[in-house]
């Protein structure tokens, strides 16, 4: 991939930029690959020459790949978040995932070899760029590093299936609960606090991945504040009734709110 203007080749610093979170490496999705247990040191300098030292910076507002762009390269992201967009053939967009520090994204570009979607920074971002013939040479040397690709490829598509049935049977307050409580499960993965975190995407970003609108967004987080389930400032949010917003979460094929 030939970065766009708006992405640049750095090397790794130690802390976050601005106000973006950044995964410490021990907790990354590309950890295995890194410094995976059980491998001989000459394995895992070949995988630090294509891991480690190459790593792009992405503006807010940039892309880091486009849609119908050749497939040559998974993103291992270290830093910020993005969103994923998609235009269907009427020209409407939608957004179909978000990214945070320690996700993977490009594996659904693998089959048709082109992306179906774009990725766009919601802030200033990094990732790890991973070329794929590389990585399926790295598969195909090192078993641990196969097999971490398949539970990553596992983990997308179970996380596109879980998305599919929640939109597609649940009430707008159970998207709106599953998605905070998912925002917060992701986080503490990486060892943040799960009662707090930080929304990087815009209502509308929201309102289109769950299949609502921004207005209904908005009336479900001010509801959330006033029943006391949520805390908010600015785009810092504290869950403070987790077991609460888990039971509105498991809440389907209620009356759907109306877009």
């Amino acid at each position: 991939m030939q970065p766009d203007v708006s992405c640049q080749l750095e090397q790794p610093r130690a802390q976050g930029v601005g106000d973006a979170r950044k995964v410490r490496c021990g907790l990354c999705c590309m950890r295995e690959f890194c410094e995976p247990d059980g491998v001989e040191r000459s394995d895992i300098e070949f995988l630090k020459a294509f891991v480690r030292k190459q790593h792009l910076t992405v503006a807010k507002g940039g892309e880091l790949y486009r849609q119908g762009e050749p497939f040559h390269a998974l993103f291992a992201v270290h830093t910020g978040s993005f969103k994923l967009v998609m235009r269907s053939a009427d020209g409407r967009e939608r957004v179909t995932g978000f990214a945070f520090a320690g996700d993977l994204m490009g594996f659904g570009a693998i089959a048709a070899a082109q992306h179906a979607d774009r990725a766009i920074a919601l802030e200033k971002s990094g990732a790890c760029l991973l070329p794929w013939a590389r990585v399926e040479e790295a598969a195909a040397q090192i078993p641990v590093v196969r097999r971490q690709m398949m539970r990553m490829l596992s983990r997308e598509i179970r996380r596109g299936d879980e998305h599919h049935v929640l939109v597609g049977q649940a009430s707008a307050e159970a998207r709106f609960a599953a998605f905070l409580l998912g925002v917060s499960a992701r986080m503490a993965e990486r060892g943040f606090d799960a009662a707090r975190v930080r929304l990087s995407m815009s209502r509308p970003d929201m309102a289109s991945f769950l299949g609502l609108n921004a207005a209904t967004v908005s009336r479900l987080f001010t509801r959330f504040r006033e029943q006391g389930l949520i805390r908010a400032r600015g785009r810092r949010l504290e869950l403070t009734q987790p077991e609460a917003l888990a039971a509105l979460a498991r809440q389907k094929n209620l009356v759907r709110a109306q877009n």
